[in-house]
């Protein structure tokens, strides 16, 4: 867990990448930021942070966090994980089943035009305890899962939250 957090923490000092808007509701307001496989609004207050695999950026991942754009603190900011997958048989379910520990079904949530299936649970890995939900869905022949880190130190964040929402609904593949 400390390693994948560190790592995570280190890519994406290299290239963060800041955005403003203004937030709220169930409309995704702000910027419009995109990977190059799917666009997503980022509130003010919010920052994308590109994922990196082999040394490139990933267009089918990006982190949103919450509260900071500045590297050292990403890790301290909840946020959300969001990947996009084309690949037949990819299964939300089945990722979720993987990554965590006492698992809890929720009750599927429609944001924006899309419903979504997930679960609560503890993350799996190492000895930390940190608390997510996961949820998916299927947007245009693409598979969208979302990992969000509720609780980061003292700072939280939940699915019911305006920004994390209008983030949500505002996802679109390219």
């Amino acid at each position: 867990m400390k390693k994948t957090m560190i790592l995570v923490l280190v890519i994406n000092m290299f290239m963060l990448v800041g955005c403003g808007g203004s937030g709220g509701g169930a409309k995704a307001s702000g910027d419009k930021y995109s990977t190059g496989a799917f666009n997503v609004q980022i509130p003010k207050g919010w920052a994308a942070t590109p994922f990196y695999r082999s040394g490139q950026i990933s267009p089918n991942q990006l982190s949103v966090h919450k509260g900071t754009a500045e590297e050292y603190k990403l890790m301290s900011a909840p946020f959300l994980q969001i990947q996009l997958s084309t690949e037949s048989g990819f299964s939300g379910e089945v990722n979720a089943k993987n990554s965590f520990k006492e698992l809890k079904d929720i009750q599927p949530v429609t944001l924006g035009k899309n419903t979504w299936k997930g679960y609560t649970g503890i993350q799996a890995r190492g000895s930390s305890s940190i608390p997510l939900v996961y949820i998916w869905t299927a947007v245009d022949g693409a598979n969208i899962a979302i990992t969000v880190w509720t609780e980061m130190g003292d700072k939280k964040i939940s699915l019911d939250d305006a920004d994390v929402k209008a983030i949500i609904s505002s996802i679109t593949p390219e």
